[in-house]
């Protein structure tokens, strides 16, 4: 028997279409503003990701939604680019940990004031409330998306 969705199936649905279109656009601005800064978006994902911390590839991947490979691949070319390097893990000595180097930090910090002006631009006219409120609804979808994601479909 064909399963039909629900209301809350039907939104869902909705936001996925969404959020795809969402994704793109996020990507695109991410690889303009990038650029200048030697970076694409997705380098930008990983070497932000270790800014505060140093990170195994998995840990990188499962705190940006990416695959592992698609992580290890990424941490490859930035350590040959310079952006980042490995260093011994004291907690596991197969899993290396990523760290940005004063060249990631850098162009992070680089890229930053683009950032900030995109993100002040796009935001002109939103009401901040209203923005807060979709941080937190999103942020919700995604640990729900999580605990599915164990679960399986």
């Amino acid at each position: 028997m064909p399963i039909k969705r629900n209301k809350g199936g039907d939104q869902i649905s909705d936001l996925l279409l969404i959020i795809f279109r969402l994704n793109g656009a996020f990507l695109r601005a991410g690889d303009k503003i990038a650029a200048p800064s030697h970076l694409t978006a997705a380098n930008w994902q990983v070497l932000g990701s270790v800014m505060r911390a140093d990170k195994t590839v998995s840990q990188i991947a499962r705190e940006m939604g990416l695959s592992r490979q698609a992580v290890q691949r990424l941490a490859n070319n930035l350590a040959k680019e310079g952006q980042t390097e490995y260093i011994d893990n004291p907690d596991d000595k197969r899993a290396s940990l990523v760290r940005a180097t004063e060249m990631g930090r850098a162009a992070i910090a680089d890229l930053a004031q683009r950032q900030f002006a995109w993100a002040n631009k796009v935001a002109k006219g939103l009401d901040v409330e209203t923005l807060k409120g979709c941080v937190t609804t999103l942020s919700g979808l995604a640990d729900r998306l999580d605990e599915v994601d164990q679960d399986g479909c």
